[in-house]
């Protein structure tokens, strides 16, 4: 009996690791599903456009820095000030130029990498169920084959590249926002490990539960619409057998299930947000601190604070669109799932 309760307790273990370990190796084969040259051109059109808001905001915190400086000195050359003041103006207007090219380029960058990966997994998939052989048919219900050719299919469409546009985004401004503050505050960086470490330990139980609950509301939610459908298909014979309470009661009681799951799903956002919060104010507090202690000039504090007060929202938006990319990668899964199986010899043309 010890024996079996240690080996469920080892189960017990490996199902929670297991769950609570991110589907890296799916996101890559859906991202080199891509293409290389496409998955290269993201990344780099991503750095760069990142690195270029950074500069905007840093310039724009030496240009006031420096104007401060000049008041504080009581500069009487004015045609030295303008010309200082005109050379500031024209890298900025550059830095914002090309800021607002590469935000297209990254947006097209990322949406035609979605749309090349999403058209040859369908492609590859098709050919492998054209190509299977006849005992998969005889042993894979049809229902489990459109499915593949239907949500999976949509899912890779239209939900996998937003969300991965949107979590490269805010985790990209997550790390500059950090970056950003310890620059301007070098001791920020001796408080940035335990936040760091809450921060882990925050999204890791979050996403377990959030990914249980949107496949918990994705469950309800099905039943829910076959009834209706099922309703208003045979409406005259529930109206001509009287059975309009029995249908409508059973329709209420779909309808709060789903309800329910939907309603522990926005309290676990509720509960990110507030955990995300005190991780921002902590941040705040920390942020401001250091910077008296430290006493940098008044642009540069003034960037680590706007920085600080903007990394709540960065934050709550990573671990949630972790959260989602977690689940919807799992329609990625589910077609490789298929493409691992062995074709019949064929020697003509498709």
């Amino acid at each position: 009996e010890e024996e079996e309760e240690e080996d469920e307790d080892d189960n017990m273990s490996t199902v929670l690791r297991l769950r609570t370990k991110m589907p890296w190796r799916t996101c890559w084969r859906y991202l080199t599903s891509g293409g290389f040259f496409l998955l290269f051109l993201m990344i780099f059109s991503k750095l760069l456009k990142h690195s270029v808001i950074v500069a905007i905001d840093y310039w724009l915190a030496t240009w006031t820095s420096m104007d401060n400086t000049n008041e504080v000195r009581n500069t009487d050359d004015v045609e030295n000030t303008n010309k200082v003041g005109t050379y500031h103006v024209a890298v900025f207007s550059i830095l914002s130029g090309a800021g607002i090219v590469l935000c297209l380029i990254t947006s097209l960058t990322v949406e035609w990498m979605g749309l090349t990966a999403a058209k040859n997994l369908h492609h590859n998939l098709l050919n492998k169920i054209i190509l299977g052989p006849i005992r998969f048919f005889d042993t894979t219900p049809l229902g489990l084959i459109l499915n593949r050719f239907s949500a999976d299919t949509n899912i890779i469409d239209q939900h996998i590249p937003p969300t991965l546009e949107s979590l490269t985004r805010s985790t990209l401004l997550c790390l500059s926002a950090i970056g950003m503050i310890s620059y301007a505050t070098p001791w920020f960086l001796v408080a940035l490990v335990p936040l760091g470490i809450a921060f882990y330990f925050i999204q890791k139980y979050f996403r377990v539960a959030s990914k249980d609950l949107q496949e918990l509301d994705d469950s309800t939610q099905l039943p829910l619409l076959c009834h209706f459908s099922e309703t208003a298909e045979g409406l005259t014979t529930i109206r001509a057998f009287r059975h309009e309470a029995r249908f409508k009661q059973r329709m209420l009681e779909l309808t709060d299930t789903n309800n329910i799951a939907y309603l522990f799903l926005s309290a676990a956002n509720r509960w990110l947000e507030v955990r995300t919060d005190y991780l921002g104010a902590c941040i705040v507090l920390t942020a401001a601190v250091t910077s008296i202690t430290e006493g940098p000039n008044s642009g540069f504090v003034g960037l680590g604070l706007l920085y600080a007060l903007t990394i709540t929202n960065y934050l709550n938006w990573v671990v949630r669109n972790l959260a989602d990319l977690e689940v919807q990668m799992g329609a990625v899964k589910k077609v490789h799932s298929f493409l691992n199986m062995e074709s019949e010899n064929y020697d003509g043309y498709l």
